[in-house]
């Protein structure tokens, strides 16, 4: 049921019982003024009756009559009385009744008369009128005591209730008045002002309104109030049309108005409820057009300031949750759909999606501050929004991270298409009159007909990505042996953490020969993987994941711990062997590591000389300075250190003149090529004079010929490993391999520091 109908009928059923309550009332008000009418007029009879007798009784000569017994004087004296006030009937009896005198009565002297209830209405003037049936009459009395002083008498003084009294309470009710005497199981007539029963007619259908009198002899007398009933509801039907006349038309007009005001009410509340609803519904530019100046205006004003709120907060969600709020680029959510609409209308061409990240750009945070990398970030997204082919389709991932996307007229031109986006970040960023060199990498995919999910070719772009971090290139595209490769690295943390601790993991040994003698000057630690179900696991299978998941900190020390305590019971055989471990930039960057590494040290007893640590360039260019400082301290040591893969880096010159480092191993790509590539030749020739110009050691790794050996003697190269020499090989097989072969001799120098004063920990070789 609506606001507006329950309006108007509450109006309604008000005004309903307002007007029953009227017709209610005038009805009960017709039914007992007439039954009034007659109490007041026997009331008043019994007053007259009352009054008359007591003026018999006050008199002198009447009192001494009594006293006397005067009987023809007494009843001179009631008649009198009587006659003055019409009274038909006037007795005087003894205190216990016994009749003295009487006119107008048949009483004689000297009979009893019932005058019991007459004396108990004389005291109490509330009771109801007494009557007495006296041949075939009926009276209305009353009884008066006669003092003098004291009680001596009663007077009992009556009016007939005749014809002319019925008529006379018919005219005054306006109803019939009819006197009932009861005879056996009967009542009858005995005075009646309807004219047609007092001829003896049958009695009519009557509506009786019973009065009952108190009697004071039997037979029981009543007098009822009687009317016609067509005579009786006439007056009241006309008035009772009247009243449904009247509303019968106030309800109409009630009605009427009841439902204007509903209306007037409920039609702007309903305007204001479907706004409410498309408000909900997510539409928000609903224009609310009630102009009021009363209550529901003041609604509909604070109901359109709410839907300005909630648009400007729906509106500040939204860029919250699909735009950047530092470039106004799209963020990731907003990418993947804008990325599944292309895909989904490509029409079967290809998509093809980049993945950007930029390079050392935690550095720039770092050394020059937030509000210029929020700059240079600024001007990223500029770059890319100007390439014409990824105006719109430009999206910042993460921090340092940028995607984009176009629509490609062939796969092949992929590449070509990434080389643009590496061509708009080539120039240097301007900050503050400072210009920032950037770089970038990126990883390249393209859906092909089969129209890959929007995930799945972000993912695809992402492998690229690490592929390209991995091979230190700017750029590489996606191949379907990435997507294999990595379903497979994605149970090795569980298994890596699984072989650490069950000792899958094996060393193997790989000796350094010395060029120039032949003599063996030590051994590189490799570690292999002994997997379960997928036999022994190079290092290229597992490592690089380590890397990536930082799980290479914990197998470093792993290796450590065992590659230290191996050369340390050589050691103590007297067969030391120096042997070379290598270290990831993560194990640099850890601010522990020469306390771990002094543990160790101390634990296993091992001079410190006995032990090199093989680290890449790239190794110490994120943070040259932490890297240069955690070099100094292992040198503090007495730990020889490696500059591993020489040449494949891009740290300076400047860097590399600081570094403590005590040998260089120039990376197998540069040996390799020795016997075809005159410019390798010169590569490596300058890396070796160069190498002890800085006071290193030259180690050349990944020897496989006699003719590159031959030539690296001849630029002086001082070490030589690789296959020519030996391939690794566990433990018991270099025990092997190194009987009877001559090595260079080893000076050994104790540990000379004390581990309290390089760290405060006494677990630092927990792994």
């Amino acid at each position: 049921m609506s606001l507006r109908t329950r309006i108007a009928l509450t109006f309604l059923l008000l005004l309903t019982a307002v007007l029953a309550a009227a017709l209610g009332s005038v009805s009960f008000a017709n039914r007992v003024n007439a039954k009034h009418a007659v109490k007041r007029q026997l009331e008043s009879n019994r007053r007259l009756l009352t009054l008359a007798a007591r003026g018999v009784a006050d008199d002198y000569a009447f009192r001494e009559a009594v006293a006397e017994r005067d009987t023809n004087t007494l009843v001179s004296a009631l008649e009198n009385g009587g006659t003055r006030i019409g009274a038909a009937m006037v007795v005087l009896t003894s205190l216990d009744g016994q009749v003295l005198a009487a006119s107008g009565s048949r009483a004689a002297v000297g009979a009893h008369f019932p005058i019991e209830s007459l004396q108990r209405d004389a005291t109490s003037p509330e009771s109801a009128p007494s009557v007495m049936v006296d041949n075939g009459k009926i009276y209305q009395l009353v009884a008066v005591e006669v003092k003098s002083p004291l009680p001596v008498a009663w007077i009992i003084m009556g009016f007939e209730l005749d014809q002319d009294a019925a008529n006379g309470l018919k005219k005054i009710s306006g109803l019939t008045v009819s006197l009932l005497m009861h005879s056996g199981d009967i009542w009858e007539d005995v005075v009646t002002s309807d004219p047609v029963r007092a001829l003896g007619a049958p009695i009519r259908e009557i509506a009786p309104q019973p009065i009952e009198a108190t009697g004071v002899e039997r037979p029981e007398a009543k007098h009822t109030l009687e009317r016609s009933l067509a005579d009786a509801r006439a007056p009241f039907e006309r008035l009772t049309n009247t009243l449904f006349w009247i509303a019968g038309v106030s309800l109409i007009g009630f009605g009427w108005a009841a439902f204007w005001i509903a209306r007037n009410i409920t039609r702007p509340l309903q305007e204001l409820t479907e706004s409410v609803h498309q408000i909900r519904g997510g539409t928000y530019d609903v224009a609310l057009k009630l102009q009021r100046s009363d209550e529901l205006g003041v609604l509909a004003e604070g109901l359109q300031l709410m839907q300005s709120a909630v648009m400007s907060r729906d509106q500040s969600i939204r860029r919250l949750a699909y735009e950047d709020p530092l470039t106004g680029l799209m963020n990731r959510t907003a990418f993947s759909d804008n990325l599944r609409e292309a895909l989904a209308a490509a029409a079967g061409s290809s998509i093809g999606v980049a993945v950007i990240n930029l390079n050392r750009f935690r550095r720039i945070n770092e050394h020059l501050g937030y509000s210029v990398g929020d700059a240079v970030l600024a001007n990223v997204a500029s770059r890319l929004t100007s390439v014409p082919s990824v105006t719109s389709s430009v999206a910042r991932l993460a921090a340092d991270q940028f995607a984009a996307f176009t629509r490609l007229r062939n796969p092949k031109d992929l590449q070509a298409w990434g080389t643009s986006l590496l061509l708009a970040l080539s120039e240097a960023v301007v900050v503050e009159a400072q210009p920032i060199d950037i770089s970038a990498t990126i990883g390249l995919a393209a859906s092909l007909a089969d129209a890959p999910a929007a995930d799945d070719l972000l993912r695809c772009a992402d492998l690229a990505l690490e592929q390209a971090r991995r091979e230190k290139r700017p750029l590489a595209m996606y191949e379907e042996a990435l997507h294999s490769a990595t379903r497979d690295q994605l149970s090795l943390l569980g298994e890596l953490r699984h072989a650490v601790e069950h000792d899958e993991l094996r060393l193997f040994f790989q000796p350094k020969i010395e060029l120039a003698t032949g003599r063996v000057t030590g051994a590189e630690v490799l570690l292999r993987w002994q997997h379960p179900s997928r036999g022994l696991l190079m290092p290229a299978a597992f490592i690089p994941f380590a890397e990536q998941t930082g799980f290479i900190r914990r197998m470093t020390r792993w290796t450590l711990d065992r590659a230290i305590a191996q050369a340390a019971g050589w050691h103590r055989a007297g067969n030391s062997l120096p042997l070379a471990v290598n270290v990831s930039a993560d194990d640099i960057a850890d601010v522990r590591f020469d306390a771990r590494v002094a543990s160790l040290l101390t634990r296993h007893q091992l001079p410190p000389s006995l032990l090199t640590l093989e680290l890449t360039e790239s190794g110490f260019i994120e943070d040259p300075n932490q890297a240069l400082s955690m070099l100094d301290a292992l040198a503090a040591l007495g730990v020889n250190l490696s500059i591993d893969d020489f040449g494949t880096g891009y740290s300076s010159l400047s860097h590399l003149a600081r570094m403590p480092a005590n040998e260089v191993k120039i990376d197998r790509s540069f040996v390799q090529g020795l016997e075809s590539d005159a410019e390798y030749a010169a590569v490596v020739r300058s890396a070796i004079d160069m190498g002890h110009s800085l006071g290193m050691k030259v180690v050349a790794e990944g020897i496989e010929t006699d003719v590159a050996a031959q030539r690296l003697r001849a630029f002086g190269c001082d070490i030589a490993q690789g296959y020519l020499y030996a391939r690794p090989m566990p433990c018991e097989a270099l025990e092997i391999w190194l009987e009877g072969k001559e090595r260079i001799p080893i000076v050994v120098v104790p540990i000379g520091f004390n581990v309290d004063e390089v760290t405060d920990t006494v677990v630092l070789a927990t792994y």
